[in-house]
């Protein structure tokens, strides 16, 4: 699946946003499902972490000539059943079928889709070499200039969408792979006819970094690697696996590829810059296989499942770090941007821009006056302010700062813990902590100013 802040990233996941390639793996990948789609049998089910075969995609007969199986920005798994002439849909989760999106003509034979950013989803026909658009909410089909026999013959399911908007064609009797401009509605040769030996062009795939194509040719038994979006061959992958297909990226960087290799045949575990075969992670006949023609990762819906718009609110925080001076303590406080929750999270993307300053005068214990300058160009610009805040909870070095008063502590253990403005300021709050030698550390938990 392809991988641009749209639907797109959501579900690309399935590629950087949910795990790294060639780097660490993100995700569990029991979060995930590959499915196989076996033109003469079925869609199968495979557990991800195992290759172990689970169930079919759906026993009722409606799946004939299994081809491109994607998630699409409906929230659904979209299935191009080419001898049954249908693009269908299911839950992503549950597997259950929901409806027929569209019936095409007789020996129109689709075999790829894809989906824009504008709401469409792209078919391609083998037969007749040309390209639908669909609007995905209503269904109404839209005719896409024909490019012709002499530029692409073929188009299989490989078919992708790129970063650049544009669409990605592999032809598979045209041996090439075309690129096709939504604006201005042309046709470039992205791979032309036959390139270093290019014949019956079937599967695309993009890295995560989306500079380099992943090109199956069945017929020249190759997976070739092109530059990206420039083109040009980067390397020769692989040249050993016999009709090459689908092709999709594993949890531990290499690549999963259809096809017939030294290690027997089915889906192919190799490793992506040497080619090298790494194991037969699905054999044929695993679960009723047999043609497999397309390869996706599909997360259960709980990796997949954006937040409740409902809980994501205007929270903020900041964290400052200053040293205790007798009963008062000014700190420097930054806030952090730049990166991302959860899995996303890179340390390398973080940036600590400074808020202002904040200092605390303590009158006791359990109770300080807080006062915050956030103003001028090295600031974030908050405004200047202050309220009284006092202690959540009372810990034993609090009763033990209460026996001697601030002066007489023998270190500043009495400052840890979690502070807040009291009953009318509850839902903002710090958290203060001390080496006990007058080192101060303070998160503070509150909300972006409101908006005029």
């Amino acid at each position: 699946m392809n991988c641009r802040l749209s639907w797109r990233t959501r579900v690309s996941i399935l590629c950087s946003a949910l795990f790294s390639i060639g780097t660490v793996q993100a995700a569990p990948c029991d979060n995930f499902r590959v499915l196989v789609s076996g033109y003469f049998s079925n869609v199968h089910i495979y557990d991800a972490c195992t290759g172990q075969f689970q169930r079919n995609l759906d026993d009722t007969g409606r799946i004939q000539g299994a081809q491109a199986v994607k998630l699409g920005p409906d929230g659904r798994l979209w299935v191009v059943s080419e001898e049954a002439g249908t693009i269908l849909r299911y839950d992503f989760d549950t597997f259950n079928y929901i409806d027929t999106f569209a019936r095409l003509e007789p020996n129109w034979d689709a075999t790829g889709l894809t989906f824009d950013d504008t709401g469409g989803v792209y078919v391609s026909s083998y037969s007749t070499g040309a390209l639908r658009r669909y609007n995905v909410q209503t269904g109404v089909a839209e005719a896409v200039p024909v490019a012709g026999a002499s530029v692409l013959a073929g188009p299989d399911n490989g078919m992708l969408t790129g970063p650049d908007d544009n669409i990605y064609v592999p032809g598979y009797d045209s041996h090439n792979v075309v690129r096709y401009d939504p604006d201005t509605q042309q046709y470039s040769q992205f791979v032309p006819p036959r390139d270093n030996g290019l014949r019956a062009a079937r599967g695309l795939l993009l890295n995560v970094a989306e500079d380099r194509l992943y090109v199956s040719g069945e017929r020249s038994n190759q997976i070739l690697r092109y530059r990206f979006p420039e083109g040009g061959l980067d390397k020769v992958v692989n040249s050993s696996i016999t009709s090459p297909t689908g092709m999709a990226w594993d949890f531990d960087g290499n690549l999963l590829v259809a096809g017939n290799g030294r290690l027997g045949s089915g889906v192919i575990k190799i490793d992506p810059e040497t080619g090298e075969e790494k194991s037969l992670f699905i054999p044929l006949n695993s679960g009723g296989l047999s043609g497999p023609t397309y390869i996706a990762m599909i997360p259960r819906r709980s990796v997949f499942e954006e937040p409740n718009p409902a809980t994501l609110g205007s929270q903020y925080w900041l964290t400052a770090l200053g040293r205790l001076n007798g009963s008062s303590v000014e700190l420097e406080a930054n806030t952090a941007l730049g990166t991302y929750f959860g899995e996303d999270f890179d340390p390398a993307e973080v940036n600590k821009p400074r808020w202002g300053k904040i200092r605390l005068e303590f009158t006791s214990c359990t109770e300080a006056q807080l006062r915050w300058e956030s103003t001028g160009d090295n600031s974030a610009r908050f405004g200047d302010g202050g309220y009284r805040i006092e202690r959540m909870l009372i810990t034993p070095a609090t009763v033990d700062c209460r026996r001697t008063g601030i002066a007489g502590a023998p270190n500043t253990n009495w400052v840890q813990g979690a502070w807040y403005g009291g009953p009318s300021r509850d839902g903002e709050g710090f958290m203060l902590d001390t080496d006990g030698n007058g080192l101060v550390f303070l998160t503070w938990f509150t909300y972006r100013p409101a908006q005029p």
